[in-house]
């Protein structure tokens, strides 16, 4: 039995069909450029393209040095985020170690009663005489 081609999705054929149309743009063809992309003469810079490349360099400059506040500034959140935190921790140990620590109480509680009870029956069953 002959098997069938995928079925393609409206969308996909849609791409299919503009990606063998991509030179074309509004009905007219570009042209290759010679001269690498740039205006002017000989591959000398103009004023206006200098003026962007310092332009760019100043702009990088700020970025990066806007960065480097951006970091510095995460770095301090963070440490500040774990002195928070390791009070948080060192305020519930004291209170577990003082016996304050309501969430811990009532399940120690029970914990020690469940000891009692079996030390109570293994005391029983190594001297049942008694």
């Amino acid at each position: 039995m002959p098997t069938q081609p995928p079925v393609r999705e409206p969308e996909e054929e849609m791409e299919a069909e503009g990606e063998s149309q991509l030179p074309e743009a509004n009905g007219e063809v570009e042209e290759p450029r010679e001269d690498g992309g740039r205006g002017g003469g000989g591959g000398e810079e103009t004023m206006e393209e200098s003026m962007d490349d310092e332009d760019c360099e100043r702009r990088r400059g700020e970025c990066l040095d806007e960065m480097l506040d951006l970091e510095k500034q995460f770095q301090e959140l963070k440490e500040k985020l774990f002195r928070e935190r390791l009070n948080q921790v060192k305020v519930k140990l004291d209170e577990v170690l003082t016996g304050k620590a309501g969430e811990y109480r009532e399940p120690l509680a029970a914990l020690q009663n469940s000891m009692q009870i079996r030390t109570q029956a293994l005391v029983w069953l190594q001297n049942p005489n008694k």
